[in-house]
C-alpha cells in the first residue's frame, strides 16, 4: 500500500493499492465512494465503462462540486452520457489512477471542498 498519510481529516485516504484502500484505520477491499460525509460501500462497480445513471446517483447524495474516479483501467473514461449529466448539474468529473485519485481527493478534502471519491478496485487482483 502507498501514501501512509497522517491527517486529522475524517474520511481521508491513509493508504491504497490496486486491490484495497485504507480510510480511518479501516481497510476496504471493494469499490466504494468516500466524501467528507462518509463512506458508501454498496457501490458494486467493477469497471469505469460500466458506470450508469444509477451508479452516479450514489454520488449525488453527497452533493459534490467535483467527483474523482480512481481506477486501474488506463486510458478508459466514463460513458459520455455520464459526463453530460454531470455537466448539466455543474459537477466536475475527473478520472485517473487510484494513486492520483487518492492524493487529489486528500488535497481537496483538506481544502474543505465538496469532493467525492469513487474507487473502483481491482478485486480480481486481491484473490
Amino acid at each position: 500500500m502507498h501514501l501512509h498519510l497522517e491527517t486529522s481529516d475524517k474520511f481521508a485516504v491513509q493508504a491504497y493499492s490496486d486491490s484495497e484502500i485504507k480510510i480511518d484505520d479501516e481497510i476496504y477491499q471493494q469499490s466504494l465512494i468516500v466524501s467528507a460525509q462518509g463512506i458508501i460501500t454498496d457501490w458494486p462497480l467493477a469497471k469505469l465503462t460500466e458506470m450508469t445513471a444509477q451508479s452516479l446517483e450514489r454520488f449525488l447524495t453527497v452533493q459534490p462540486e467535483i467527483i474523482i474516479i480512481g481506477h486501474t483501467q488506463s486510458g478508459k473514461f466514463p460513458p459520455p452520457v455520464i459526463l453530460q449529466q454531470l455537466t448539466q448539474k455543474r459537477i466536475g468529473l475527473e478520472s485517473m489512477s487510484i494513486g492520483a485519485a487518492c492524493r487529489t481527493y486528500n488535497v481537496l478534502l483538506s481544502e474543505q471542498r465538496r469532493v467525492a471519491l469513487g474507487i473502483i478496485l481491482d478485486v480480481q487482483h486481491s484473490k
